[in-house]
């Protein structure tokens, strides 16, 4: 399907200095966005922000109180209704349900603001059809009523009417938020796959993975306005997921697609209880991160063996507020920082010893945990196979077991800390 030509350096899309909303009802101001063809921008924001309402503006379903609205340089009130189908396609929200339309005759619909008044489908018309009703997977839909379908499949109808007329633009609002986890890979690929063509695609994502893996820039809607704009790689931090959306989380790369994934911790904890107890953690390569949210979420005050930048339990560590000393990437413990770790551990009430590998580079951590002689609990106990120092990291865990310390299983850690403290 070819895109329209555009004029060279001409924006698809403009919102210039706009102010938007309902009536009277400012929902998003100062709004200043471009989006070209060839291009696939995500708009995310928490729900209410007015992601919809930037969408609506271009079809005039959400009012242009102030600046300027274009679609290939043209203002919008300068535009029939018309002359925007034939350029712009639209996948709302909450697309047409009840209609007894066979669904073939409905992707059709897409096709008429390209025709004369009783101007019928010509071969070229019916062959687009076919066309977007294959790349959609809906062939198999196209003889069975509207009315009848599943909202899944509605959403995707409703894709192959938008681009059965072969817009330049398109809209999608939440494109997938309807379909299972192989059918929306299908139609991101398929949207991914227009903007490569030349195609300005606009969508609203709530899936921040999906959003971050398939767009060029994201555009953040955010407390009346708009945010940020930017590569997904440099919009979603766990800086402003936390204080968008309210969430504390760890971006971590997404070596498959070259982007980044989000990895939610926790919701914001404002009003937990204080248990009014310390525990000390031993952690590193991701095995304390469930460990550490659980006691914080437990009302514990947890506070960290020393961690490698760049190590997951560090990331989750830093969400969470946890205290810990931060290692260069593959640094190792030093007597320096073993001694300050002996510190932390023998200030608190309790030391947890997560299932971490020791090795030279961090069995000061495991010393300096058993040498504090704070109550000591081991996670699923500990054996061998964790020992990657000639024997002296099982030989530290077996003094520790003989002098006291006790062995928990995960789902028991929490009990086994209330024994100790209570």
């Amino acid at each position: 399907m070819e895109a329209q030509q555009q004029t060279a350096h001409q924006a698809a899309i403009t919102f210039a200095d706009v102010s938007l909303g309902y009536g009277r009802r400012v929902v998003l101001n100062g709004v200043t966005l471009e989006v070209d063809g060839g291009e696939l921008v995500g708009v995310i924001g928490p729900n209410g922000a007015g992601k919809s309402t930037l969408l609506r503006a271009i079809f005039g379903e959400s009012d242009v109180l102030t600046g300027d609205v274009r679609i290939l340089g043209k203002p919008i009130p300068e535009m029939s209704y018309r002359d925007r189908a034939r350029i712009v396609g639209v996948l709302p929200q909450l697309p047409v349900t009840n209609l007894s339309f066979t669904a073939e005759e409905f992707v059709a619909m897409g096709r008429h603001p390209n025709l004369g008044l009783v101007q019928r489908l010509s071969e070229h018309d019916e062959a687009i059809v076919s066309s977007v009703m294959d790349r959609t997977d809906t062939r198999r839909l196209a003889k069975e009523r509207v009315d009848t379908l599943s909202g899944g499949d509605i959403q995707r109808l409703t894709l192959a009417q938008a681009l059965a007329q072969e817009p330049s633009v398109l809209l999608l609002d939440e494109p997938v938020s309807q379909l299972d986890l192989n059918h929306a890979l299908q139609v991101l690929d398929l949207v991914r796959g227009l903007a490569d063509g030349g195609m300005a695609v606009l969508a609203i994502f709530h899936d921040l993975d999906l959003a971050a893996r398939y767009c060029d820039r994201l555009a953040v809607v955010h407390d009346g306005g708009l945010h940020t704009t930017g590569a997904p790689s440099e919009v979603l931090t766990a800086a402003l997921v936390r204080e968008v959306f309210g969430v504390r989380a760890v971006i971590v790369p997404d070596a498959l697609m070259g982007s980044v994934t989000v990895v939610p911790v926790t919701r914001e904890m404002n009003g937990l209880k204080s248990r009014g107890h310390r525990i000390f953690v031993v952690g590193g390569s991701g095995a304390a991160a469930p460990l550490m949210r659980q006691l914080v979420l437990a009302g514990y005050e947890v506070v960290a063996a020393p961690l490698n930048q760049g190590d997951f339990d560090q990331a989750v560590a830093e969400a969470l507020g946890i205290e810990h000393v931060l290692l260069e990437p593959f640094g190792e413990v030093t007597s320096d920082v073993e001694a300050k770790a002996r510190d932390m551990a023998a200030q608190s009430d309790v030391v947890l010893i997560a299932e971490v590998p020791f090795g030279i580079g961090n069995l000061g951590n495991l010393r300096a945990a058993i040498e504090a002689k704070a109550p000591i609990v081991f996670v699923n106990g500990f054996d061998s196979s964790r020992d990657y120092c000639d024997g002296a990291a099982i030989a530290l865990a077996s003094a520790a077991m003989r002098s006291g310390a006790k062995s928990a299983a995960f789902t028991d850690v929490l009990a086994a800390v209330e024994q100790i403290v209570d």
